[in-house]
């Protein structure tokens, strides 16, 4: 297990600065167009999600400042309260040395103001574990698992944070997860699709097919849920898509959130 520590912090006061100048509703329309404008695509079929829904309403997306060269870049991630002042998502959406992050939460399928700034909190590399014998032919050296905590700039008080899995060896039977960005014609919309769990390693790392859909690059950082008899909880989040046709694929690769928070504690 590898944790880094988080990047530098100074530069928020640029994306502080930005939200302060710019407003709020700018701010979110910005964020919406810049991620509309990326080339990652998000979850392709599905469903949209409902008001209502408590992992709609804890369902994040973001957008990653970095500043490659003389040009500032937007890169678009999925993401889910895990706290009022934390967002779990995966490492690879903060590559890069982020200047910072925009979070935007959602009502129903659209997205809602205000936007959140954010800063890269920790990132995690969970152990892959060994897979059982009749997952043969997949590598685990070539399988993205990462995870990643954002911290933002004020806590969320109007909605209700996910609480993490506590057992990473106990993989549920039904899992759903939740994405943000391209559907179809539709921008910036987010959505929900079943999965159906078909290998996991001895460390709890998990391949799933997805149900009447398919996951794309946008969706890396979407919450993994399952249910018991006590509610809700996080698995984990979608870490990359096995597919031989990119960016869209019809099985994913889940990060187990149990294992990495439980030997962090």
């Amino acid at each position: 297990m590898r944790e880094w520590e988080p990047s530098g912090t100074g530069s928020l006061t640029y994306l502080h600065a930005l939200v302060r100048r710019l407003g709020t509703g700018l701010c979110l329309s910005l964020l919406i167009s810049c991620l509309s404008l990326s080339p990652a695509a998000a979850i392709e079929g599905g469903a949209p999600a409902r008001a209502g829904d408590p992992l709609a309403r804890a369902t994040v997306g973001i957008g990653t400042l970095t500043q490659p060269g003389e040009t500032l870049r937007l890169t678009r991630c999925s993401g889910v309260l895990i706290a009022p002042d934390l967002v779990l998502t995966a490492a690879h959406c903060v590559n890069g040395d982020p200047l910072g992050a925009l979070v935007v939460f959602y009502r129903g399928s659209g997205p809602v103001k205000p936007v959140y700034v954010a800063r890269v909190a920790a990132r995690y590399s969970p152990d892959p574990g060994d897979l059982p014998a009749q997952a043969g032919g997949v590598s685990l050296a070539n399988l993205s698992l990462d995870l990643a905590v954002l911290r933002l700039s004020a806590p969320v008080r109007d909605r209700r944070p996910v609480p993490l899995s506590s057992d990473p060896r106990r993989v549920p039977s039904a899992l759903r997860v939740a994405g943000v960005g391209l559907s179809g014609r539709s921008v910036g919309q987010l959505r929900t699709a079943g999965l159906v769990p078909v290998a996991a390693s001895s460390t709890g790392l998990t391949i799933a097919r997805v149900s009447g859909a398919r996951l794309c690059l946008g969706d890396s950082g979407g919450p993994v849920v399952a249910q018991d008899r006590r509610g809700r909880f996080i698995w984990g989040v979608a870490s990359a898509v096995i597919t031989a046709q990119a960016p869209c694929g019809g099985y994913v690769v889940i990060a187990p959130a149990a294992q990495v928070f439980g030997a962090a504690e």
